[in-house]
């Protein structure tokens, strides 16, 4: 089985998340996409992210329509931090005979040197790279231990990103058509990001 990994703080998850896990899927012909919230990644501490389990709430809401879309709490199980390099290393036990490929965009790969074990997460992965504004990498750019690693996607940037919903929530304005109404009526059911006053409904 070829298994797409797409992790992300999803904080929250939004239609540009969507797009980038079915853009993989249908390119590259993954038979699922398993998305996985971070638990308690290296670079943001706890007091930054929505609480876990609301986050992994709004991924299920997110991808719930989808068929070929998985939502796995993997790393709550994980020791903290977590690690991408720890999160592949569960997933491949449950999954053992899975073809994995990891979904993140041009802005991470740029900082994967930055990563845990990056030469290991090569060895099991394939990256599937979309684009990011200002993140630009060429091949040529790539550490040896990546070459025939990373695979570009031809796919449209999109100028979305969690914190300008968390923003624009805060300060309660509308999020249609930023996120689905999937993941907007449990933000509007749980209260989430201070400030939101079911105004979801506005127009603007």
């Amino acid at each position: 089985m070829n298994l797409g990994i797409f992790g992300g703080s999803f904080d929250p998850p939004h239609i540009a998340h969507s797009r980038i896990a079915e853009f993989a899927r249908s390119v590259f012909g993954l038979e699922l996409v398993l998305w996985v919230p971070a638990y308690d990644p290296p670079h943001k501490s706890q007091n930054q992210l929505t609480q876990y389990q609301n986050r992994l709430g709004m991924v299920q809401a997110a991808t719930a329509d989808h068929g070929s879309f998985r939502v796995s709490d993997v790393e709550s199980m994980l020791e903290r931090p977590t690690y991408t390099v720890r999160m592949l290393e569960a997933l491949r036990k449950r999954y053992p005979d899975a073809e994995f490929y990891l979904i993140l965009g041009s802005d991470s790969l740029k900082q994967f040197q930055t990563w845990l074990r990056p030469d290991i997460i090569a060895q099991e992965v394939q990256l599937l790279v979309y684009p990011r504004a200002g993140y630009v990498i060429a091949e040529t750019d790539l550490p040896e231990y990546l070459c025939g690693r990373v695979q570009f996607m031809e796919a449209p940037e999109m100028a979305i990103s969690a914190e300008h919903i968390r923003s624009r929530l805060s300060s309660g304005q509308s999020v249609r058509h930023l996120v689905s109404d999937s993941v907007l009526s449990y933000i509007i059911k749980h209260r989430l990001y201070t400030g939101y006053n079911n105004c979801g409904d506005n127009n603007e």
